[in-house]
């Protein structure tokens, strides 16, 4: 035997309506029920500020009220404590202990002594303050150039270095100052021999400097390597660029204007 399921039947909108009518109508009787049904009480209004005309006769009660009345001064003050009042120091009339003395002399004769002390010493002069005397000082000179021991070469290059064959004999120079470097600018063929020399920097000294020029163009180089055929690649590939600097030992000239010797 099998039981048929029933099914709930759904709710009609009458139903429905009416469910929402309840729930509305009892939440209107709670409002009602747990809401305050006493009326608000008017309170009354505070006092405001009011303006009244003092007659004459109040005048005596307007000066008690008056905060200036006790601190302006007044024949009947009220009396003080006394640690309020200034107290006044006492004063006592000054007495010499003794009698003056009045001077013995005349007026005429007062400083006679000093004048007669005045007249009989001579006084000097003030004496000035020492000045101490200035500290003579040296002024620093800058150190003085010394001659080389000797005349010396010194060949720089621009490329490859090309080595002296037959050095150069340098001689000393005579001037009364020290000479500085003569610089000579060298140009040197393949075959070792100058092409071209100009002086670059002068020493002081036409004769140093024109022996500089003559020793540079006398000067012969280690010639250059050639190729196997015997000829070189181009001449102007095949010089050398250089400088020659002489550095001159100086020596002082001899006197020759010294004066004759008297026989």
């Amino acid at each position: 035997m099998t039981s048929a399921l029933v099914e709930p039947r759904p709710w009609s909108r009458r139903r429905w309506w009416g469910m929402v009518g309840l729930v509305f109508g009892v939440q209107l009787a709670l409002i009602f029920w747990l809401g305050e049904t006493s009326l608000a009480h008017r309170r009354p209004a505070a006092p405001g500020l009011t303006l009244k005309l003092a007659g004459s006769a109040s005048a005596e009660l307007l000066a008690l009220h008056d905060p200036t009345l006790f601190a302006l001064p007044h024949k009947q003050e009220m009396p003080t404590p006394t640690w309020w009042r200034t107290p006044q120091p006492e004063l006592h009339e000054f007495a010499w202990p003794e009698p003056t003395n009045h001077p013995h002399l005349a007026i005429d004769q007062l400083g006679t002594a000093f004048n007669r002390l005045a007249e009989t010493n001579a006084f000097g002069p003030l004496p000035l303050p020492a000045k101490p005397l200035p500290e003579l000082t040296l002024p620093e000179l800058p150190p003085l150039a010394i001659s080389a021991p000797r005349s010396t070469l010194r060949l720089e290059w621009d490329q490859a270095p090309r080595r002296l064959l037959t050095p150069l004999e340098l001689s000393s120079q005579e001037n009364p100052e020290i000479l500085s470097n003569s610089v000579v600018r060298i140009v040197v063929e393949a075959e070792g021999r100058p092409a071209s020399v100009a002086l670059l920097s002068g020493s002081g000294s036409k004769a140093a400097d024109q022996q500089a020029l003559e020793l540079a163009n006398a000067a012969r180089f280690e010639p250059l390597n050639r190729n196997p055929a015997g000829t070189s690649p181009s001449p102007v590939a095949s010089l050398t660029w250089g400088r020659m600097i002489f550095q001159w030992h100086t020596i002082l000239p001899l006197n020759t204007n010294a004066p004759a010797a008297i026989p």
